[in-house]
């Protein structure tokens, strides 16, 4: 009797410890499975007609594939905005992010930190702009802006020889000028412009370009300036973000330009249809931000799940005069509200 009791105490003891194992087995495959869905996502900024599509766009398929996505970003007069930045991507790697896309301001100073992140094997996609060493990334997602420059340069000079005009002062106003983004669309701007007008380039003259850290204030006080300082100026280009756009329309309007001297810009945003009646915006080059976004969870998904990215995905630019503006704004609204639901 003694024995069978044993026997039947031993049987409950074994059981007990199966079924013990089986319980923390199950609890460490579910805290595994909530591991490695987490991707860092770090634009220059998250706010405006070109950001917000594109941090809606990359929420929305983060959420679809099962992603947790972490933001990260600066105001655009964050004085340290790089070093700021590169630490938001030591965050990334330090929490074993599953994957990283960053906006880099400089191809130069983000380039080793990118490595860092290809060294620690995880997935990294540089989009709106990418790094100096394009094998330290997985892939770039976004516009070549110099080429989305030049279509911008050639529309501004195809604009002025339709106009007559054949000579004359040139004006830029951009966020940062030593932004990689803006060096490159101010060099394609140039290049395109000139493609066009042929020998007559020569006989513009491209002024001291502005950088107003997005400050509208800034930018129409020194376009103001320039304006006074060449009543000859027949155009000026705003290079992104709401501070050029309002500030240059702002000082054509003040210095009674409208219609004189021409504005090109990049990028929709309702802010145009200010100044289309008006005069103090002749037309855009825009990108398609929502595709971006989108697009940058993409490929970060299929590199995370051992599949075959591309090095490039390149989003193309489209020229929109501004008699086109409030159709266009319409149709990506339309799109947006569409792809968001």
């Amino acid at each position: 009797m003694k024995k069978k009791v044993i026997a039947v105490v031993a049987a409950l003891l074994v059981t007990g410890s199966v079924f013990t194992g089986c319980g923390q087995k199950d609890k460490a495959s579910s805290a595994s499975a909530g591991k490695g869905k987490t991707l860092y996502f770090v634009p220059i900024v998250d706010t405006g007609a070109y950001w917000s599509p594109m941090k809606k766009a990359a929420q929305d398929e983060a959420k679809a594939l099962g992603y947790e996505l972490v933001f990260k970003t600066s105001p655009s007069n964050e004085p340290q905005k790089n070093e700021k930045h590169l630490g938001f991507v030591d965050e990334a790697i330090q929490n074993s992010a599953a994957g990283i896309a960053v906006a880099p301001m400089d191809p130069d100073m983000f380039d080793k930190k990118i490595k860092e992140v290809k060294d620690a094997n995880i997935p990294v996609v540089t989009f709106d702009a990418d790094v100096k060493t394009k094998g330290n990334r997985t892939s770039y997602v976004g516009t070549d802006n110099k080429l989305a420059g030049e279509e911008l340069g050639k529309q501004a000079a195809q604009y002025l020889k339709d106009k007559g005009i054949k000579s004359g002062k040139i004006a830029m106003a951009a966020v940062n000028l030593t932004q990689t983004t803006m060096t490159y669309r101010q060099a394609g701007i140039k290049s395109g412009f000139e493609k066009v007008m042929g020998d007559d380039a020569k006989s513009f003259t491209w002024l001291e370009p502005i950088q107003d850290n997005d400050q509208a204030a800034e930018s129409k006080k020194q376009l103001e300036g320039q304006i006074t300082a060449n009543q000859d100026m027949v155009a000026v280009f705003s290079l992104g973000s709401e501070g050029p756009d309002t500030g240059v329309m702002e000082a054509i309007k003040s210095q009674n330009k409208a219609g004189k001297i021409y504005h090109f810009g990049f990028d929709y945003t309702p802010t145009w249809e200010n100044g289309i009646s008006t005069g103090l915006i002749t037309g855009i080059v825009d990108q398609d931000s929502y595709s971006i976004g989108k697009t940058v969870i993409d490929v970060l998904d299929k590199k995370i799940k051992g599949e075959k990215v591309d090095e490039n995905y390149p989003v193309s630019v489209k020229w929109v005069p501004a008699d086109k503006i409030v159709d266009y704004g319409k149709e990506k609204q339309k799109q947006f509200t569409t792809e968001t639901k």
